[in-house]
């Protein structure tokens, strides 16, 4: 049974769903970025097919879902949430290494968490599903971020994320329920405020993915076959810096989490019991 959950964090009311055993291997999953992203609208089919082997958290990010509508603006995207998700782990009494799944920007933010030093020894596998830590994006990428609040427009998204699928209109209810909450319009478009040049600051350059090499912590990179989203091809790019990383392609589009759960829980279900009964080999590079 999946469980919603609320917990304030440094301040921040964070929702969250939980379901499987507590004493069981944590997976984390973490939600899309797109308008309307949660817990239960990227993952909702696949936690209770990990529930039966793991202890499931799937948080609502900072800004979505039922989480706080609060942002920040002086730091990445992917920095701010990476923290307050581990204090969300913190606030439960987790504190062994998880595994991180993620869909799109949920999967980037665990890929980026591996560079951070703060978090590395904190996670024990990572999954992205179609997330590539930021670049590689399309043209096509662009239309997802204009959004004119009706429930038509959020069809025209979900045909961008989600391959033709019997649930494909609950999807679509479901992600405008998220999308117009209160607050969250206004986070996701905050980073994309025209600043005046007078008041720019220059950012140090974005060394990714070229930090991800070294790092031994188990990887699957799974790619959508039919993404319209990201650049085919954009999984043998991160691998040539973290070669231990397993790449898997699959006949979908942005979220086959979404509109495949059953197929999708098989690729990742697998890569997991492997990288929880023998992490060594399956982050080797010939593994």
């Amino acid at each position: 049974m999946t469980i919603e959950n609320i917990v304030t964090v440094d301040g921040a009311a964070t929702r969250y769903l939980s379901a499987g055993t507590p004493g069981k291997p944590v997976v984390v999953f973490l939600h899309d970025g797109a308008w309307g992203g949660s817990a239960d609208v990227t993952w909702g089919d696949v936690i209770p097919l990990a529930a039966a082997d793991y202890h499931v958290i799937a948080p609502d990010l900072l800004g979505f879902g039922g989480t706080a509508k609060t942002v920040a603006l002086d730091t990445s995207p992917f920095a701010f949430r990476t923290s307050h998700l581990f204090r969300l782990l913190d606030e439960l009494g987790i504190d062994s290494p998880v595994h991180l799944v993620g869909n799109s920007f949920g999967g980037s933010i665990a890929l980026r968490a591996l560079t951070d030093s703060k978090f590395v020894d904190r996670i024990a596998s990572v999954t992205t599903v179609n997330g590539t830590g930021g670049p590689w994006k399309t043209e096509t990428m662009a239309q997802l971020g204009a959004f004119d609040g009706t429930v038509e427009d959020v069809r025209r998204l979900v045909g961008l994320l989600c391959d033709p699928f019997d649930e494909f209109e609950a999807q679509v209810a479901l992600r405008h329920k998220w999308a117009t909450q209160p607050g969250h319009y206004q986070c996701m478009f905050a980073p994309h405020i025209p600043v005046p040049e007078a008041a720019q600051v220059a950012r140090p350059a974005d060394p990714y993915p070229a930090n991800l090499t070294g790092t031994t912590t188990p990887v699957l990179l799974l790619e959508g076959e039919n993404d319209v989203l990201v650049e085919s091809g954009w999984a043998a790019r991160i691998a040539e810096f973290a070669p231990h990383a397993r790449v898997v392609t699959m006949a979908a589009m942005h979220a086959p989490n979404i509109t495949h759960p059953e197929q999708t829980w098989q690729i990742l279900g697998s890569f997991l019991a492997e990288a929880v009964s023998a992490p060594d080999l399956v982050a080797s590079p010939t593994a």
